[in-house]
């Protein structure tokens, strides 16, 4: 069932995933190749088991809804006798019992309660599990739905995606099909990235666009083997069959030493979707905590990766997503003293603005509420999905400007400090905030990135005052992530691996190597261009003016 449009990002591979998807339906075998609709239909039925009860079913929607009939026809239900009468059958007493046709009565909503009658362990899994909760926390109590947006808007815009945790009469939680699409239920369907893209993407939470930003996702549209694997049977301890991940394949699939989950929060030792970034624990997830949720996540990830690898990856993504937090904080500091200002009017929106942003009707109360709804989320899920530009441009790039728009406002407004952050000349005034650092790169040691040296030194904030800047950084960004894994927010296996890094950063960061030769001739052309943007760019000046100039006093 699709449920939202795949953004215009995705069109061009949405386009080829929908190909693949005709073919592997209708040819993935040779019936039906050449012949009429009926013909393949009674070729697809010849391998169904249909129940005497079920009959009259397919015989009717055979002509009148055919491609439903075809879809259930192809798929694994079909061969197993799970027809019609399963699924639809209804009880005394149901809530959607109804009278068909010819006196027959059905149910007319197969709920995730009838799924879970075969389907059990699946079943318990997804409901303690974040998509369960979607509907009947994040949903209903959403603010911006209940404050700011008309409800038919949101029953075709927020509601179609959180429905995935839709409560029903029957007091089961679920909306099977969100995922496995009616009828045929096609697990291939269900991997496919462009299934979690229907709901995951877009400004607030690009996964299907990082994904495709990513290696994962180049190395995977890359190869058409990969689509063609989708519907593989994932058996435990061993790993799929495709040459790099979907969305499934980290957070629900089978490892080389897990088992498949439809609990999508049992590899998530992170919440970073909402105002601050926190770990899981109990809250979904099984009741696990978040280092066994990271060392799940890192099974996936190890059947790939070097375990070096993956452990900086992870200490690198989770100290940005930490930062993030700074960030928010440092925003809401602003919003607190222009309430307290009189700047902004917050009266009237309690209780209804649980996360401190009041409304929608000043401008600070939106730029802050985009700050973690929007800009925060692509940062930190971009740093923690391999999405560069997710992480910096739509990400960080996005969550500055939104800092400065609030002080400029507060200070437009008469707030004291604001007006003298505006006209301060400090270029270390945009660090507002706590930060953390990690010493060089997990991609490898650059000898140029981070050097701080004799012979050559970045422009970075570390750098800017040579060695003596560098220590003080180093020194507060140490006391930062120290504090951090005080509080039980780093693993003792993260905070080994920091300080590790931490007392070997002058080779991390490239200070005990020379620079290449190589450098020196690109510095040579830098200076030439520089030479040549001085004489005929900026300073260039042609005789003839153009049609019309601006003389002061006119």
């Amino acid at each position: 069932m699709v449920r939202r449009a795949v953004s215009v990002v995705c069109g061009v591979a949405a386009l080829a995933v929908l190909a693949l998807t005709c073919q592997a339906f209708l040819g993935s075998s040779e019936a039906g190749a050449g012949s009429t609709h009926g013909q393949l239909m009674e070729e697809l039925l010849a391998s169904a088991t249909v129940s005497e009860s079920a009959q009259a079913c397919v015989d009717c929607h055979g002509e009148t809804t055919p491609k439903l009939v075809e879809s259930w026809a192809t798929s694994e239900h079909a061969t197993k006798g799970v027809d019609c009468a399963v699924c639809h059958a209804a009880q005394d007493g149901d809530w959607d019992r109804t009278e068909h046709y010819a006196g027959t009565v059905i149910a007319t909503h197969p709920t995730a309660g009838d799924c879970a009658r075969c389907h059990e362990r699946e079943y318990d899994e997804f409901s303690r599990s974040k998509h369960s909760a979607l509907a009947m926390i994040f949903l209903a109590a959403s603010f911006d739905r209940n404050v700011f947006e008309p409800t038919i808007a949101t029953k075709h815009g927020c509601q179609e995606c959180h429905d995935i945790g839709h409560v029903w009469p029957d007091q089961s939680v679920g909306e099977c099909d969100a995922c496995h699409p009616k009828h045929s239920f096609d697990v291939a369907v269900a991997r496919n990235p462009f299934t979690c893209g229907e709901c995951h993407l877009g400004p607030d939470h690009p996964h299907i666009e990082i994904w495709q930003e990513s290696k994962h996702g180049n190395i995977f549209t890359s190869k058409l083997r990969n689509w063609e694997n989708l519907g593989y049977e994932a058996i435990d301890g061993d790993p799929p069959p495709l040459d790099s991940p979907t969305c499934t394949t980290c957070h629900m699939d089978a490892t080389v030493d897990l088992p498949a989950t439809h609990d999508v929060g049992s590899r998530l030792a992170l919440e970073s979707q909402s105002p601050w970034t926190i770990r899981t624990n109990e809250a979904w997830g099984g009741g696990i905590d978040w280092v066994e949720k990271r060392d799940n996540m890192s099974s996936a990830c190890l059947q790939c990766h070097a375990q070096p690898f993956v452990d900086r990856y992870f200490l690198e993504g989770d100290l940005a997503a930490f930062q993030y937090n700074e960030i928010y904080r440092e925003a809401r500091r602003w919003l607190a003293a222009m309430d307290e200002a009189g700047i902004v009017q917050t009266p009237g929106f309690e209780g209804l603005a649980p996360f401190g942003v009041a409304g929608y009707d000043e401008v600070p109360e939106e730029v802050a509420y985009h700050i973690w709804h929007h800009e925060g989320r692509r940062f930190r899920h971009g740093a923690l999905m391999m999405g560069a530009d997710y992480t910096q441009w739509h990400g960080i790039w996005d969550l500055q400007r939104d800092l400065v728009e609030i002080i400029r406002y507060a200070a437009e407004h008469g707030l004291p400090e604001a007006e003298a952050w505006m006209a301060s000349g400090d270029a270390a005034k945009f660090w507002l905030y706590p930060f953390y650092d990690v010493p060089g790169s997990v991609w490898g040691v650059d000898l140029i990135a981070y050097r701080a040296a004799d012979d050559w030194t970045t422009k970075l904030w570390m750098n800017r005052n040579g060695r003596e800047g560098l220590d003080a950084y180093w020194e507060a960004a140490y006391a930062n992530v120290e504090a951090l894994s005080g509080a039980g927010l780093l693993s003792n296996e993260q905070w080994d691996l920091y300080r590790r890094l931490y007392e070997n950063r002058e080779f991390e960061s490239g200070n005990t190597f020379p620079l290449p030769e190589l450098v020196r001739t690109h510095l040579d052309g830098k200076a030439a261009d520089g030479a040549a943007a001085r004489e005929y760019g900026a300073g260039l000046k042609l005789p003839r003016p153009g049609g019309w100039s601006y003389e002061p006093g006119e």
